[in-house]
């Protein structure tokens, strides 16, 4: 497995599959992280924002990092979400992380209010306190972070290391961050859908962490990109685009339509809030998915 400090491309984040008794479906999970594993990503995170992490239990979260750190079975990196509502219970979910497996954990500020940067400041560095392995920000608008404090955890706490830059205009605020050129961040992300991939790319991104429908399809123009076949790569992103852009439309039960469409999920439930898909959205993802498919890369065998 590569150093974190070489970590690039797709990290691709799963859903959460439910079963039609809305309990997760351990043996689909493990089928998606072969998926997200076969499709030759840099790296998976989980569970966060895409895995519906909120409507889970304490129990449910960390049955998704212990699954999935089998499932992957040590062959690429994983990324362990340990954001909470408060320190402890965030303490709690990196120290079990690690104990597990997760080759990192990840975490937003605490997400039940809008703390001030003394705050965030604590958590980190009680985060950081309670593992070996390296802690990732996930800069989002929720507390944001300006470059020169993201700088300052990375800079005076052990473990901080890796950034999650999603602040808008994300591909501006990683250009900014990336810029300052600190030693003391090892990489930055992006990630808001894939959906500025290439000019965050441009800007001194180290890859993407987005939702694992077309991670195949998302990592192949990372390595287009990295052979120097940009208009190769500039090609089947645009094909993507419109599926990465739907995906902001009709949330994660279009993103689990489509593991459906491509042989990884039994069905597209979810537990969040989101309207249920209607027939003007199943049209339209049909029509997304016309334009997508032929250019798969993985496929069920």
């Amino acid at each position: 497995m590569m150093k974190p400090t070489e970590w690039s491309g797709a990290f691709a984040i799963p859903m959460t599959p439910f079963d039609d008794h809305d309990r997760i479906d351990e043996t689909i999970l493990g089928d998606e992280i072969e998926f997200c594993v076969q499709s030759g990503v840099g790296g998976i995170v989980v569970p966060v924002m895409v895995s519906e992490f909120r409507a889970l239990s304490e129990e449910e979260r960390r049955l998704m990092v212990r699954v999935s750190v089998e499932a992957n079975a040590g062959r690429v990196p994983i990324v362990a979400n340990c954001a909470a509502i408060n320190t402890h219970l965030a303490v709690e979910y990196a120290a079990y992380c690690q104990k597990v497996g997760a080759d990192s954990v990840i975490a937003m500020p605490p997400y039940a209010l809008v703390p001030d940067f003394e705050t965030i400041r604590a958590y980190f560095q009680a985060i950081s306190d309670a593992v070996t392995i390296p802690v990732w920000i996930q800069n989002v608008g929720l507390a944001p972070l300006s470059p020169d404090q993201v700088i300052q955890l990375c800079t005076e706490i052990e473990n901080v290391r890796w950034v999650k830059e999603e602040v808008n205009p994300s591909p501006q605020s990683i250009g900014r961050l990336v810029s300052r050129n600190s030693p003391a961040v090892e990489g930055v992300m992006g990630g808001v859908g894939g959906r500025y991939l290439m000019t965050e790319r441009e800007r001194g991104s180290k890859g993407v962490v987005h939702a694992c429908q077309f991670t195949d399809v998302v990592q192949r123009i990372w390595d287009l990109l990295d052979e120097g076949r940009q208009s190769e790569a500039e090609d089947l992103f645009e094909i993507v685009l419109p599926g990465l852009v739907t995906e902001q439309l009709l949330g994660m039960a279009y993103a689990k339509e489509i593991m459906v469409r491509r042989g990884v999920f039994k069905n597209h439930r979810i537990r969040s809030s989101a309207h249920p898909l209607n027939e003007h959205d199943m049209k339209e993802i049909d029509r997304v998915w016309a334009r997508i498919e032929p250019h798969l890369i993985w496929h069920k065998k």
